[in-house]
């Protein structure tokens, strides 16, 4: 299942890309969703709970691999605003070095492929949802 070009994820706006994640957090399970402020954000462009735990989390929709940069800022925006869980979701992916860096800062690092499959969860939700309202 490939939606991405469907959702012209490719073409989004930053702040566009940031809202279009939220909603599909929203869809996945996270609540109290925040889209922080553009500038000034230390590094977090949302910050929500899932499973009890406070989320910071960057959105970066790029048109090549992230490097280490991202990883960088939304570790220093999880302690800033004293969440638990930090990640990363790019509708791209992410280079050797980043990961590594994920990895030693314990940061989830949600790519393309992830991002697509947030996608299938929201669509179909959405779909199971128009079903039970026609019925």
């Amino acid at each position: 299942y490939f939606s991405t070009n469907k959702h012209f994820v490719d073409s989004m706006k930053g702040q566009d890309f940031e809202n279009f994640c939220a909603h599909l957090l929203l869809s996945y399970g996270f609540a109290n969703i925040t889209v922080t402020k553009g500038s000034g954000d230390q590094g977090v462009d949302i910050i929500a709970y899932y499973n009890g735990l406070k989320h910071a989390i960057q959105c970066k929709r790029y048109n090549n691999k992230l490097g280490n940069t991202p990883i960088q800022e939304v570790v220093a925006g999880k302690n800033y605003y004293n969440c638990q869980v930090a990640i990363v979701i790019t509708n791209n992916y992410f280079t050797e070095s980043a990961k590594s860096l994920a990895k030693a800062n314990s940061v989830e690092l949600w790519d393309r492929d992830m991002l697509n499959r947030l996608i299938y969860i929201s669509d179909n939700q959405w779909k199971n949802l128009l079903n039970e309202l026609n019925n």
